[in-house]
């Protein structure tokens, strides 16, 4: 009896060491796993509130509205089918002016007056508004705007206004807080909270480098402030993605530091003054880096060179390869627009292009970007060359004759801006706007490349010269022409 008792004080014993074991050790799970929510809590979570944060830098923020007259063409009016599926269109009544409204947002970044908003906003506006969260309202002049990065700087009489300051966009990460303010849908003064989803957004432009966030951004946000938790504008919001219209949590906004450099120069000139390279560039594909013996694919393929443009005068040639500009390498395509624009003006700039596979520096005195008038001058006046052998002045195809022209923008090629009443060709039917794209069996893509086929002729002891014109998509004319040699 005395040994059963022994051992059953000796097995409840174990049992309770067993049980208490377990005991600890579910405790300490449920303890650990609490101090782990917590932590998880506190990384996911955020602030515990933006409300010091938004009622410190609201009253900077203001909504705009605006109004002005747009032209309509006839072609914008109505027709009988979009109503009724009818097969006829009423009658076109003629260009007229159209009243628009438009609401958007806005921020001041000085005492006395002067607001940053979205270009798109105030564009064609006659009238502009500015109300802040006091309900004071002040009438606003547009002082300057830059089309390109879509940034436009206002003014209202005023003095000791609350103001913002610019924070560096450099330090926003991916992954870090933010929050909006701005006026969506006219309704002024809305806070919204996410984090910075992505940096370095291109979606079109040629200066673009947005940062992407899923803070919720609705129309009437645009030219509102994006700011970090220690209440500094970081970028200013532009423009959202939606298949719908509304936010899906994918919003974009110009970084402050590219904002605050443009709005500084229109404060001081009124304009701005961006570094001009003059090249027409393309993607590199992988293909085209292989066959040029490139060993990644990068850079910016150098498809045209603008007439009496710095590249062309320093040395850059068609079919060149931009790799690195200024010491820093040219990713892609897009890259180099924002290098050249962020250079300096009148200083030469290193330029480092691949060209018979090999690396080759050329320094190139950097000019000022014309406007897009200015350009479309360039590309097409004073360029043109006379070609004697055929009775024909030529220069490089541009964009603007594409469109004038409405041809594909796959076409290449160069156009004839004269023809020689007596010469071969106008016996043909050529006449001027006729493009050559082809010249002995090899593809034409620039005036030199007629001087090189003619010459190569020419040395062969040849008279006549084989050349293609463009007669339409999928169409061509092919004419042998006797070449007139002094």
């Amino acid at each position: 009896m005395g040994r059963t008792n022994v051992s059953y004080i000796r097995s409840s014993n174990v049992m309770d060491s067993y049980r208490m074991t377990k005991f600890l050790r579910f405790t300490f799970c449920i303890v650990l796993i609490n101090i782990v929510s917590l932590s998880l809590a506190q990384a996911f979570n955020g602030p515990d509130t933006f409300a010091d944060l938004a009622a410190n830098v609201s009253p900077s923020v203001v909504n705009i509205s605006t109004t002005g007259t747009i032209e309509r063409s006839g072609q914008d009016a109505p027709s009988i089918d979009d109503f009724f599926n009818f097969p006829f269109k009423m009658p076109d009544p003629g260009p007229s002016e159209r009243e628009f409204s438009s609401l958007g947002s806005g921020f001041v970044i000085s005492e006395d007056g002067y607001i940053v908003t979205n270009n798109h906003v105030v564009e064609n506006a006659t009238d502009i508004r500015v109300t802040f969260t006091d309900g004071l309202k002040l009438e606003a002049e547009l002082i300057a705007f830059d089309a390109e990065t879509d940034l436009a700087l206002l003014k209202v009489d005023g003095e000791g206004l609350p103001h913002l300051e610019f924070g560096d966009s450099d330090t926003a990460k991916v992954g870090n807080w933010v929050m909006a303010i701005g006026n969506p849908h006219g309704l002024g003064g809305t806070v919204t909270a996410g984090i910075v989803s992505a940096r370095g957004r291109m979606l079109g432009g040629r200066y673009d480098d947005f940062i992407q966030t899923d803070a919720s951004i609705n129309r009437g946000n645009s030219g509102g402030p994006l700011f970090d938790l220690d209440g500094k504008v970081i970028g200013v919001n532009s423009m959202i993605i939606s298949p719908s219209g509304g936010s899906i949590g994918i919003g974009f906004a110009i970084p402050s530091n590219l904002a605050k450099n443009i709005i500084d120069q229109l404060a001081t000139t009124g304009e701005i003054q961006r570094a001009w390279l003059g090249v027409r560039i393309q993607e590199v594909t992988d293909e085209i880096a292989q066959s040029l013996g490139l060993t990644k694919t990068y850079g910016a393929l150098v498809q045209g060179l603008t007439p009496d443009s710095p590249a062309l005068k320093d040395g850059v040639k068609e079919g060149d390869i931009i790799i690195e500009f200024n010491d820093n390498e040219v990713e892609s395509v897009q890259t180099l627009p924002k290098l050249v624009a962020e250079a300096q003006i009148g200083v030469p700039a290193k330029v480092v292009v691949w060209r018979d596979e090999q690396e080759k520096t050329i320094y190139v005195n950097l000019g000022k970007q014309p406007s897009l008038e200015e350009l479309a001058s360039i590309e097409n006046s004073g360029s043109s060359i006379f070609i004697k052998e055929l009775g024909i002045k030529i220069r490089n195809l541009s964009e603007d004759d594409k469109k004038r022209l409405q041809l594909s923008p796959a076409v290449s090629g160069v156009i004839l801006t004269e023809v020689d009443s007596d010469s071969f060709l106008t016996r043909q039917n050529i006449k001027k706007d006729d493009i050559i794209i082809e010249m002995q069996n090899k593809s034409i893509s620039s005036t030199g490349d007629i001087l090189e086929s003619i010459e190569k002729v020419i040395s062969q002891g040849k008279e006549n010269v084989l050349i293609v014109f463009y007669a339409g998509p999928n169409s061509r004319k092919y004419i042998g022409a006797r070449l007139s040699i002094d």
